[in-house]
């Protein structure tokens, strides 16, 4: 009876955890340069998708996306990658752990294409921090 209570409390207070807990969103908004989207696309796919992979399976993050999007006059950008991580502290070990992540996946540099470093077909225009205010039960 004792274990199952201690069971009991633990899915509670995790449950109750979980509802309130604040996720942190790291939003990147990229514009493609001389129209090169291939080698652009080539590069998250096989790099900065490839990190996240590993990310995800070590939990170092919870999830994450590229999305792409048409540029026009009021937001010219193509890209917005989305890192989310579980808590502030997940983020902020985030640096380090990214950098052991390529230190180890791509000790010689990142995958190219067309032998175009990433100057050559992208612009981090800027990037935004969020926090989750409420998101689905699950």
């Amino acid at each position: 009876m004792g274990n199952l209570l201690l069971v009991v409390l633990v899915l509670l207070v995790n449950t109750a955890l979980g509802q309130n807990q604040t996720t942190i969103t790291i939003i990147d908004f990229v514009k493609i340069k001389n129209e090169r989207r291939q080698e652009a696309v080539f590069y998250y796919e096989n790099n900065w998708k490839m990190y996240r992979d590993i990310a995800l399976k070590k939990g170092f993050i919870a999830s994450y996306k590229l999305l792409t999007t048409p540029a026009d006059s009021i937001a010219n950008f193509d890209l917005i990658l989305m890192t989310e991580y579980a808590d502030s502290l997940q983020f902020n070990l985030s640096e380090d752990r990214f950098q052991q992540i390529i230190k180890e996946t791509r000790p010689d540099g990142p995958k190219l294409l067309n032998g175009l470093k990433p100057n050559d077909f992208r612009e981090s225009l800027f990037f935004k921090k969020a926090k989750t205010l409420f998101r689905p039960q699950s």
